[in-house]
């Protein structure tokens, strides 16, 4: 396929393995993200595919051809970082045009004085200043092409990082926590313009990030990475909705997934301690049971906690409230009425959903499961 391919890449950092043979497929003209948390291998990952970092073992191919060894000036990559890596000294045309001017002119064409007398240097330069000027135009920031980095705004900065990295029209763009610098207001319209910018340009993206809610916003696809190794990939939905690993589940989402120790009887039903939650297995034995925080409400029977504090978040109600049995905590979300009817410091009974309640085993493997008519039961 055309895109990107990476097939087993391991990566070892003296004796610290960092990734342990990692296989990913970003397809032409996708925006992937990887997430995961912090040392979890995922900024490694983008430099083995910019070639900023070698592999131990496995490879990496680019539009059909395998770079693996190739160096990354070879890999027809832009890569836009966490700090943009802006030349200060610069003007804001002058650095958008940086990689134009490394390809196109020669050592001795570069020079100042010298350049400007050897024949073909003028046309080039006024090639390049037209492409940087399209760039700009682009991302709105015409009117700045003259100010040095200094004279921006943060925002203003990421921009010209993007433009440098469209400027030569890669075949993938790599970017690596763009956004962390930003503000919280900033960072929302600024990854709605990345997205927009990604859909102009068509090329493929990998987007690391450790911010759930840009992957989950931003990407056709999300690789969610944990202890150098992908657990999952797929679409935000899916990421979501389905997820195939109890660490998955836990990370993706906010306020976080709950958790029930549970148990699979004889009979399929799932037992959390002698509340039957309305899910069924064809397991038996302990399990984990987990339900997002909009999937779980108050019931006239279920599972007893005391209403420990309520946040209330204008669109929605969130209830924090402690188990009576076991101390855990545990998290609903509700509709912003609500706020009329508890308390807190109030019993009350929760019950999840069980057509969206998730199932999983002690080592935090997916277990199949379906939703059952629960038997009665009075707390």
């Amino acid at each position: 396929m055309s895109g990107i391919v990476i097939g087993g890449v391991q990566k070892s950092f003296g004796v610290t393995t960092v990734l342990r043979g990692v296989s990913l497929e970003i397809a032409q003209g996708e925006f992937l993200s990887l997430v995961g948390p912090s040392g979890c291998g995922k900024t490694t990952l983008l430099r083995i595919i910019a070639g900023l970092e070698t592999v131990g073992a496995g490879h990496v191919k680019i539009s059909g051809r395998d770079v693996t060894a190739l160096r990354a000036a070879d890999r027809d990559v832009a890569m836009v970082f966490q700090n943009y890596a802006l030349y200060p000294h610069l003007t804001v045309r002058q650095n958008i045009g940086v990689p134009l001017v490394m390809r196109r002119l020669s050592a001795a064409g570069r020079m100042p004085v010298l350049g400007g007398l050897l024949p073909g240097v003028a046309a080039k330069r006024r090639e390049i200043s037209a492409d940087v000027e399209r760039a700009a135009a682009m991302l709105g920031i015409g009117a700045l092409l003259e100010r040095k980095p200094a004279q921006l705004s943060g925002g203003q900065r990421q921009r010209v990082a993007l433009g440098r990295a469209i400027v030569r029209h890669p075949h993938a763009f790599l970017m690596d926590e763009p956004l962390s610098n930003l503000d919280a207001a900033l960072r929302v319209t600024t990854r709605a313009e990345i997205v927009a910018l990604h859909r102009r340009v068509g090329a493929s993206t990998v987007y690391v990030t450790h911010d759930q809610s840009e992957a989950m916003t931003m990407s056709d696809r999300v690789a969610v990475m944990m202890d150098g190794q992908i657990l999952q990939v797929g679409t935000p939905e899916a990421i979501y909705t389905n997820p195939q690993d109890l660490r998955v589940a836990r990370f993706i989402g906010s306020p976080s997934i709950n958790t029930f120790a549970a148990e699979i009887g004889p009979d399929g039903a799932v037992m959390i301690g002698a509340v039957d939650s309305g899910l069924g297995s064809t397991g038996t034995g302990p399990a984990i049971l987990a339900i997002r925080p909009e999937n779980i409400a108050p019931a006239e029977s279920g599972i007893a906690a005391r209403i420990d504090h309520l946040e209330y978040l204008g669109e929605s109600l969130l209830v924090h409230a402690r188990l009576l049995e076991g101390n855990a905590l545990v998290i609903c979300r509700l509709p912003p009425e609500a706020r009329q009817q508890i308390r807190r410091a109030e019993t009350i009974h929760l019950r999840p959903d069980p057509a969206k309640a998730l199932l999983f085993d002690g080592a935090g493997r997916r277990l199949s499961a379906h939703a059952r008519m629960p038997e009665p039961v009075h707390g």
